[in-house]
């Protein structure tokens, strides 16, 4: 497990220390920095495995393209040659890079890096999923074979339903099953949505808390590239189950979230997740029921980095504490700001408490309710 990321020169990051947990929040206003912790994270592992000859920082590649030299170098810092540098702790071991800006390059060369590589590097169990993710469509792609050797869902989660079409009859942890009594939904009609603890009906049983009703399946297509996404509704009254409906003819949040909900349950133990806005397109109810799945996986030995602006994300993942399902030193808050006078960010970091509280609130931290409810009553 990862459990600090220090970053110095890197966009908003002058001088940067964040602590990571088994699940982490990063949480502030627009372009304050919460997206360069992911980003470090995605470009140094996508700078190994390439072909080039030449160990080098990869700005752009298969999981974050940042442009050139001068569009990674903090504000204030020389054109040319300043020092970029990433440390992370790894499991008690501090691995560094460090490498010079050059203004027009997409590879820096390493002035500096470890000897030896931290698993979040090396481990095939990994997953970002980007906040522009693959929107409802007719058909999707199916992965490479690179893509699918990994369970590699795409940056954008472009190769989940190809995933889902391979893997719908393995079993996920049981540590991660949806919680029946919170179910919307009557024991006979979820019988008939998701019937098994296979994969395809755990992630069905998950949308429950979406579309009550709500099936679906994937399937590939013989002799083409693709794989085709279909859903249906049980409960009809005039039959047990509805016509197929394309994506794009059912609510979007469904299929935007399904590569967070088959990311989570198919993730193995020790895997590194990182998630840009989770909660995109999703209702509030959708949205706590998701902060709880965040909080039964990460219970579950995996790794989570969390960027969200969802307070009921937030809530979701305190309730979870309070009831037990997570430890609260498990979770780690991160508040960015950014300054005005240096463009510097900086990080404010509550902690919650075993009853779900926080330790504070600072100012700007998921506070927007009460401060519109004050002008309300004013």
């Amino acid at each position: 497990m990862i459990e600090r990321i220090h970053l110095e020169n890197f966009k908003a990051s002058r001088s940067l220390n964040v602590r990571l947990a088994p699940l982490t929040l990063l949480a502030g206003l627009n372009s304050s920095g919460k997206s360069s912790i992911l980003q470090a994270i995605a470009m140094l592992r996508q700078s190994y495995g390439t072909h080039s000859k030449i160990p080098c920082l990869m700005l752009s590649g298969d999981l974050v393209r940042l442009g050139h030299g001068r569009d990674i170098l903090s504000e204030g810092s020389e054109t040319e040659g300043d020092v970029i540098a990433f440390e992370a702790n790894e499991n008690g071991t501090a691995y560094r890079w460090t490498c010079k800006s050059v203004p027009d390059a997409s590879e820096l060369p390493f002035t500096s890096a470890p000897s030896t590589l931290p698993s979040f590097i090396l481990s095939p169990h990994f997953q970002f999923l980007q906040a522009d993710r693959v929107p409802p469509t007719t058909l999707y792609p199916q992965a490479p074979q690179h893509a699918r050797s990994t369970g590699f869902l795409g940056a954008r989660g472009e190769y989940t339903s190809d995933y889902l079409a391979l893997n719908a009859d393995t079993t996920p942890s049981d540590k991660r099953s949806a919680t029946l009594s919170t179910l919307p939904i009557a024991p006979e009609l979820l019988a008939l949505a998701s019937p098994t603890s296979k994969l395809l009906d755990q992630v069905v049983a998950w949308l429950q808390h979406l579309s009550p009703g709500v099936r679906l399946n994937a399937e590939r297509l013989k002799h083409t590239d693709d794989v085709q996404l279909l859903y249906e509704f049980v409960g009809l009254a005039r039959s047990p189950r509805s016509n197929r409906y394309r994506p794009t003819n059912v609510g979007f949040g469904l299929t935007y979230s399904l590569p967070i909900l088959v990311a989570c349950l198919a993730a193995p133990t020790s895997s590194l997740l990182l998630l840009e806005n989770p909660e995109a397109h999703l209702h509030p109810q959708g949205q706590v029921v998701l902060g709880e799945l965040l909080s039964l996986v990460a219970a579950d030995g995996v790794q989570l980095l969390v960027e969200t602006h969802s307070d009921h994300i937030l809530n979701g993942i305190r309730l979870a504490v309070k009831n037990q399902r997570l430890l609260a030193d498990s979770v780690a808050l991160h508040f960015f700001t950014r300054s005005l006078k240096t463009g510097e960010s900086d990080v404010q970091t509550p902690s919650i408490l075993p009853d779900g509280r926080l330790s504070n609130w600072p100012k700007g931290f998921f506070d927007q309710w009460d401060k519109s409810l004050d002008a309300l009553l004013d």
